[in-house]
Protein backbone atom coordinates (compact mmCIF):
# COMPACT_ATOMS: atom_id res chain seq x y z
CA UNK A 1 0.00 0.00 0.00
CA UNK A 2 1.11 3.56 -0.65
CA UNK A 3 0.85 6.51 1.71
CA UNK A 4 -1.54 8.52 -0.46
CA UNK A 5 -5.22 8.76 0.40
CA UNK A 6 -7.68 8.36 -2.45
CA UNK A 7 -9.11 11.79 -1.69
CA UNK A 8 -6.21 13.28 -3.69
CA UNK A 9 -7.86 11.93 -6.84
CA UNK A 10 -10.47 14.67 -6.51
CA UNK A 11 -7.79 17.29 -7.08
CA UNK A 12 -6.42 16.02 -10.40
CA UNK A 13 -7.26 17.62 -13.73
CA UNK A 14 -7.92 14.25 -15.36
CA UNK A 15 -8.16 10.56 -14.49
CA UNK A 16 -6.79 8.05 -16.99
CA UNK A 17 -7.39 4.31 -17.43
CA UNK A 18 -4.43 2.31 -18.76
CA UNK A 19 -3.36 -1.31 -19.03
CA UNK A 20 -1.62 -2.71 -15.96
CA UNK A 21 1.72 -3.07 -17.73
CA UNK A 22 1.69 0.67 -18.55
CA UNK A 23 1.39 1.67 -14.90
CA UNK A 24 5.00 1.41 -13.77
CA UNK A 25 6.52 2.00 -10.36
CA UNK A 26 8.06 5.29 -11.44
CA UNK A 27 9.15 7.40 -14.38
CA UNK A 28 7.02 7.81 -17.47
CA UNK A 29 3.49 6.42 -17.59
CA UNK A 30 2.81 5.00 -21.05
CA UNK A 31 -0.41 6.20 -22.70
CA UNK A 32 -1.75 5.43 -26.14
CA UNK A 33 -2.36 7.91 -28.93
CA UNK A 34 -6.11 8.20 -28.30
CA UNK A 35 -5.57 9.00 -24.63
CA UNK A 36 -2.85 11.50 -25.44
CA UNK A 37 -5.13 13.18 -28.00
CA UNK A 38 -8.02 13.33 -25.53
CA UNK A 39 -5.89 14.88 -22.80
CA UNK A 40 -4.26 17.39 -25.10
CA UNK A 41 -7.02 18.30 -27.56
CA UNK A 42 -10.25 17.69 -25.64
CA UNK A 43 -9.31 18.40 -22.02
CA UNK A 44 -6.59 20.85 -23.08
CA UNK A 45 -4.23 19.92 -20.28
CA UNK A 46 -1.39 22.33 -19.67
CA UNK A 47 2.18 21.62 -18.75
CA UNK A 48 2.34 20.75 -15.04
CA UNK A 49 -1.32 19.73 -14.64
CA UNK A 50 -1.85 16.82 -12.23
CA UNK A 51 -3.23 13.60 -13.76
CA UNK A 52 -4.19 10.43 -11.89
CA UNK A 53 -3.75 7.07 -13.59
CA UNK A 54 -5.35 3.69 -12.79
CA UNK A 55 -5.41 0.22 -14.28
CA UNK A 56 -8.99 -0.37 -13.08
CA UNK A 57 -7.81 -3.17 -10.80
CA UNK A 58 -7.11 -1.09 -7.72
CA UNK A 59 -3.67 0.19 -8.74
CA UNK A 60 -3.26 3.93 -9.23
CA UNK A 61 -0.69 6.69 -9.13
CA UNK A 62 -0.32 10.42 -9.50
CA UNK A 63 1.48 11.95 -12.45
CA UNK A 64 2.11 15.29 -14.06
CA UNK A 65 1.45 16.30 -17.66
CA UNK A 66 4.56 17.23 -19.63
CA UNK A 67 3.54 19.22 -22.71
CA UNK A 68 6.23 19.52 -25.36
CA UNK A 69 5.05 21.26 -28.50
CA UNK A 70 2.38 19.07 -30.08
CA UNK A 71 2.94 16.09 -27.78
CA UNK A 72 1.99 15.25 -24.22
CA UNK A 73 3.36 12.62 -21.88
CA UNK A 74 2.75 11.69 -18.24
CA UNK A 75 5.50 11.53 -15.65
CA UNK A 76 4.78 9.68 -12.37
CA UNK A 77 5.22 11.86 -9.29
CA UNK A 78 4.58 9.26 -6.56
CA UNK A 79 4.76 5.48 -6.10
CA UNK A 80 1.88 3.30 -7.25
CA UNK A 81 -0.83 2.77 -4.63
CA UNK A 82 -2.21 -0.77 -4.56
CA UNK A 83 -5.68 -1.06 -3.07
CA UNK A 84 -6.94 -4.52 -2.08
CA UNK A 85 -9.92 -5.98 -3.87
CA UNK A 86 -13.18 -5.23 -2.03
CA UNK A 87 -14.23 -7.94 0.42
CA UNK A 88 -17.88 -7.48 -0.57
CA UNK A 89 -18.84 -6.61 -4.11
CA UNK A 90 -22.13 -5.12 -5.28
CA UNK A 91 -23.82 -6.76 -8.26
CA UNK A 92 -26.89 -5.34 -9.95
CA UNK A 93 -28.84 -7.44 -12.45
CA UNK A 94 -31.23 -5.45 -14.62
CA UNK A 95 -33.53 -5.92 -17.56
CA UNK A 96 -32.45 -3.89 -20.59
CA UNK A 97 -34.34 -0.58 -20.86
CA UNK A 98 -35.21 1.01 -24.18
CA UNK A 99 -32.95 3.25 -26.25
CA UNK A 100 -30.29 5.41 -24.65
CA UNK A 101 -31.75 4.81 -21.20
CA UNK A 102 -29.45 1.77 -21.04
CA UNK A 103 -26.41 3.99 -21.59
CA UNK A 104 -27.58 6.32 -18.82
CA UNK A 105 -28.10 3.37 -16.46
CA UNK A 106 -24.60 1.99 -17.08
CA UNK A 107 -23.07 5.42 -16.56
CA UNK A 108 -24.86 6.13 -13.30
CA UNK A 109 -24.42 2.76 -11.57
CA UNK A 110 -20.72 2.97 -12.41
CA UNK A 111 -20.47 6.42 -10.85
CA UNK A 112 -22.26 5.17 -7.74
CA UNK A 113 -19.78 2.35 -7.16
CA UNK A 114 -21.41 -0.87 -8.42
CA UNK A 115 -18.85 -3.59 -9.16
CA UNK A 116 -20.76 -5.66 -11.71
CA UNK A 117 -23.82 -5.16 -13.89
CA UNK A 118 -25.53 -8.22 -15.34
CA UNK A 119 -28.04 -7.58 -18.11
CA UNK A 120 -31.18 -9.70 -18.11
CA UNK A 121 -33.62 -11.08 -20.62
CA UNK A 122 -36.74 -11.36 -18.46
CA UNK A 123 -39.98 -12.99 -19.57
CA UNK A 124 -41.66 -9.58 -19.93
CA UNK A 125 -38.63 -7.85 -21.47
CA UNK A 126 -39.32 -5.70 -24.52
CA UNK A 127 -35.66 -5.24 -25.44
CA UNK A 128 -33.70 -8.39 -26.31
CA UNK A 129 -30.30 -8.43 -27.94
CA UNK A 130 -29.75 -10.45 -31.07
CA UNK A 131 -26.81 -12.87 -30.67
CA UNK A 132 -24.81 -11.25 -33.48
CA UNK A 133 -24.99 -7.86 -31.73
CA UNK A 134 -23.92 -8.93 -28.24
CA UNK A 135 -20.17 -8.44 -28.66
CA UNK A 136 -20.58 -5.00 -30.23
CA UNK A 137 -23.10 -3.83 -27.63
CA UNK A 138 -21.00 -5.06 -24.71
CA UNK A 139 -17.90 -3.29 -26.00
CA UNK A 140 -19.88 -0.06 -26.34
CA UNK A 141 -21.31 -0.30 -22.83
CA UNK A 142 -17.90 -1.09 -21.36
CA UNK A 143 -16.57 2.08 -22.97
CA UNK A 144 -19.38 4.02 -21.30
CA UNK A 145 -18.57 2.40 -17.95
CA UNK A 146 -14.87 3.19 -18.39
CA UNK A 147 -15.63 6.82 -19.16
CA UNK A 148 -17.76 6.96 -15.99
CA UNK A 149 -14.82 5.44 -14.10
CA UNK A 150 -12.62 8.28 -15.29
CA UNK A 151 -15.18 10.94 -14.45
CA UNK A 152 -15.87 9.58 -10.96
CA UNK A 153 -12.20 8.82 -10.17
CA UNK A 154 -12.79 5.12 -9.55
CA UNK A 155 -9.82 2.78 -9.36
CA UNK A 156 -11.83 -0.46 -9.67
CA UNK A 157 -13.43 -1.12 -13.04
CA UNK A 158 -17.13 -2.01 -13.26
CA UNK A 159 -17.78 -4.93 -15.59
CA UNK A 160 -20.85 -5.30 -17.80
CA UNK A 161 -22.01 -8.88 -18.48
CA UNK A 162 -23.91 -10.11 -21.53
CA UNK A 163 -27.64 -10.72 -21.15
CA UNK A 164 -28.74 -13.98 -19.52
CA UNK A 165 -32.18 -15.41 -18.88
CA UNK A 166 -33.46 -14.00 -15.60
CA UNK A 167 -34.56 -17.40 -14.30
CA UNK A 168 -30.98 -18.67 -14.66
CA UNK A 169 -29.61 -16.23 -12.05
CA UNK A 170 -32.43 -14.99 -9.81
CA UNK A 171 -31.87 -17.70 -7.19
CA UNK A 172 -28.79 -15.67 -6.17
CA UNK A 173 -30.59 -12.31 -6.09
CA UNK A 174 -33.13 -10.38 -4.11
CA UNK A 175 -35.49 -8.66 -6.54
CA UNK A 176 -37.10 -5.24 -6.47
CA UNK A 177 -40.82 -5.96 -6.13
CA UNK A 178 -43.70 -4.10 -4.42
CA UNK A 179 -44.62 -5.65 -1.08
CA UNK A 180 -41.12 -6.85 -0.31
CA UNK A 181 -39.07 -6.03 2.76
CA UNK A 182 -36.83 -3.02 3.25
CA UNK A 183 -33.34 -3.26 1.75
CA UNK A 184 -30.66 -3.86 4.36
CA UNK A 185 -26.95 -4.29 4.82
CA UNK A 186 -25.79 -7.47 3.19
CA UNK A 187 -28.05 -7.06 0.15
CA UNK A 188 -25.23 -6.94 -2.36
CA UNK A 189 -26.91 -8.79 -5.24
CA UNK A 190 -30.16 -7.15 -6.33
CA UNK A 191 -32.17 -7.57 -9.53
CA UNK A 192 -34.41 -5.03 -11.25
CA UNK A 193 -37.07 -6.22 -13.66
CA UNK A 194 -38.50 -4.85 -16.92
CA UNK A 195 -41.24 -2.26 -17.05
CA UNK A 196 -43.75 -5.08 -17.45
CA UNK A 197 -42.67 -6.50 -14.11
CA UNK A 198 -41.44 -9.92 -13.08
CA UNK A 199 -43.36 -13.03 -14.12
CA UNK A 200 -44.72 -15.47 -11.55
CA UNK A 201 -42.06 -18.03 -12.48
CA UNK A 202 -39.29 -15.47 -11.98
CA UNK A 203 -40.61 -14.44 -8.58
CA UNK A 204 -40.83 -18.08 -7.60
CA UNK A 205 -37.08 -18.61 -7.97
CA UNK A 206 -35.73 -15.35 -6.52
CA UNK A 207 -33.96 -15.40 -3.17
CA UNK A 208 -36.08 -12.63 -1.62
CA UNK A 209 -37.93 -9.42 -2.44
CA UNK A 210 -37.32 -5.78 -1.53
CA UNK A 211 -39.64 -2.80 -1.86
CA UNK A 212 -38.40 0.50 -3.32
CA UNK A 213 -41.38 2.61 -2.27
CA UNK A 214 -44.93 3.44 -3.31
CA UNK A 215 -44.23 4.82 -6.80
CA UNK A 216 -43.64 2.92 -10.03
CA UNK A 217 -40.05 3.38 -11.21
CA UNK A 218 -38.59 2.93 -14.66
CA UNK A 219 -36.04 0.14 -14.88
CA UNK A 220 -33.06 2.48 -15.03
CA UNK A 221 -34.39 4.61 -12.16
CA UNK A 222 -34.86 1.51 -10.01
CA UNK A 223 -31.31 0.38 -10.84
CA UNK A 224 -29.91 3.72 -9.67
CA UNK A 225 -32.05 3.67 -6.51
CA UNK A 226 -30.94 0.13 -5.66
CA UNK A 227 -27.30 0.96 -6.36
CA UNK A 228 -27.44 3.98 -4.06
CA UNK A 229 -29.01 1.99 -1.23
CA UNK A 230 -26.59 -0.92 -1.60
CA UNK A 231 -23.50 1.28 -1.63
CA UNK A 232 -24.76 3.30 1.35
CA UNK A 233 -25.57 0.19 3.39
CA UNK A 234 -22.08 -1.24 2.82
CA UNK A 235 -20.26 1.81 4.20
Amino acid sequence: MGDLDRSVLRTTSAHVLVDTDRLGTGGEVTIDGDTEHHLRRVLRLRDGDAVSVTDGEGRWCLSVAIVDGNSLRLEATAPVVIEPAPTRTITIAAAIPKGDRLDWMVQKVTELGVDRLILLHAEHSVVRWKPDRVEHQLARLQRIADEALRQSRRVQRMTVDAPVAATDVLARFVVAEPGGRTIRGGDTAVAVGPEGGWSASELAVCRDRIDLGPTILRTETAAVAVSTLCVASER
